[in-house]
């Protein structure tokens, strides 16, 4: 898939952001994205400051377009820092116990569970209410490349599964959860030897926060 397309696709969500109907249709496809480790050690190449995540409509499928603040300078010469990923229903019955494998980090346990849960009673409303709102409903989420290497430095997580969620000021944020190796005889040791991967939620919903550096959306 090439640049004009991509963009093009970030542009059909900022169309489509000012409308609640349609904005549901699409954030209702799915619940969560996952950020792999092939992508994360491209990016960290960069020693970038941020991740910026997108959102696109690709036909008609949402999708989450990842590429690192260092590159998003100038996407047209680091296409291969560019990754789209799909918006899942779910995750697997082997990586459903993320929240066990989880520890505090930049937020608890408690409180990511919370802010996942408010989302699930509350994207509904959100919405109508946020898309009346001007800075209107979120065209992308710029995440601190810390909270990545939280999630991959020092573990053998093979992924990352971020879900959104609503902070206690109601503005959308999206939660990491470190995804374990899913356990066979050859890694089983590795794993039980592992501490738990610290959850972490610090990121900015565009808009309301600057533009600045968003290479995607120009």
């Amino acid at each position: 898939m090439n640049l004009e397309e991509i963009k093009q696709a970030i542009k059909e969500w900022g169309n489509a952001r000012t409308s609640p109907k349609t904005v549901l249709s699409y954030l209702k496809q799915g619940c969560c994205f996952k950020i792999e480790r092939a992508q994360f050690e491209q990016w960290n190449r960069n020693s970038p400051e941020k991740l910026h995540a997108y959102l696109g409509i690709f036909g008609n499928k949402l999708n989450i377009v990842l590429i690192d603040s260092v590159s998003d300078k100038n996407p047209a010469a680091h296409l291969d820092s560019i990754f789209i990923q799909d918006y899942l229903k779910g995750l697997s019955k082997e990586e459903e116990g993320y929240m066990a494998n989880a520890t505090d980090g930049g937020i608890t346990i408690a409180d990511a569970q919370k802010k996942m849960t408010k989302w699930k009673a509350s994207a509904d409303l959100w919405v109508e209410d946020k898309a009346k709102t001007s800075a209107g409903i979120f065209k992308a989420f710029l995440i601190p490349f810390s909270d990545l290497k939280s999630q991959f430095e020092g573990t053998s997580n093979p992924a990352s599964a971020v879900f959104l969620g609503l902070n206690i000021s109601n503005e959308a944020d999206m939660i990491l959860w470190g995804l374990k190796p899913i356990v066979n005889q050859a890694n089983a040791a590795l794993k039980f030897g592992e501490d738990g991967t610290p959850v972490e939620d610090l990121t900015l919903p565009i808009p309301p926060y600057g533009e600045e550096g968003l290479g995607l959306l120009e």
